[in-house]
């Protein structure tokens, strides 16, 4: 009678155990966290959109480039290319952009005249680029007497919207010294979509 007692009291002890460890675990469901849903929404690269208000983009927040170009019948074509480095922001309209030369990077004749053109307002992600499909007429093909051809060091480019410019070399550019009414060494069109037209 004592052994069978004693018996009914260690399995009873042993239920409780089991009871006691079953009610202090967590159970597995309760630890997992609500997962939370992104919607895309239509940017250039399909990202999330930034909150609160985006701001314009500023030449200190872009990394000003020239792309793949190619010539044609007296022109040299080229996107100039402008990769956002920072926050989101909104780039929209026309580069400025002349040629320079010399230490004190004076300009060298005209600027770039703006071509008619859609203009749009596009939202750059972080790494998202915009682009300017820039004409570059082959100098030599005008009026020496009126052009006076000089060599130039390269592109100066004033993003949209900015004050602050961005000086790209380019080997063996050559510009007008003088103005030409009616004719223009260098066209731009507005910003557009990635980073060429290919």
């Amino acid at each position: 009678m004592y052994g069978r007692t004693m018996v009914l009291a260690a399995a009873c002890a042993l239920i409780a155990a089991c009871g006691t460890g079953g009610t202090s675990a967590a159970p597995a469901t309760t630890a997992a966290t609500t997962p939370t849903t992104v919607i895309a929404t239509a940017t250039m690269s399909g990202n999330p959109p930034a909150t609160g208000a985006t701001t314009a983009c500023a030449t200190a927040s872009l990394r000003v480039t020239l792309g793949q170009g190619e010539g044609a019948a007296g022109h040299y074509y080229v996107p100039i290319v402008f990769t956002n480095t920072g926050r989101a922001c909104t780039i929209t309209g026309y580069p400025g952009v002349s040629y320079y030369a010399g230490a004190d990077q004076h300009q060298v004749g005209d600027p770039a005249a703006r071509e008619p053109d859609t203009v749009r307002t596009l939202v750059l992600g972080t790494g998202e680029s915009a682009y300017a499909a820039l004409n570059q007429v082959n100098v030599d093909n005008f009026d020496p007497a009126v052009c006076q051809p000089v060599a130039a060091t390269g592109l100066r480019v004033y993003p949209p919207n900015n004050t602050g410019s961005v000086l790209l070399p380019e080997p063996n550019a050559r510009g007008c010294a003088r103005s030409m009414v009616g004719q223009q060494q260098l066209t731009v069109r507005a910003v557009a979509e990635g980073s060429g037209p290919n």
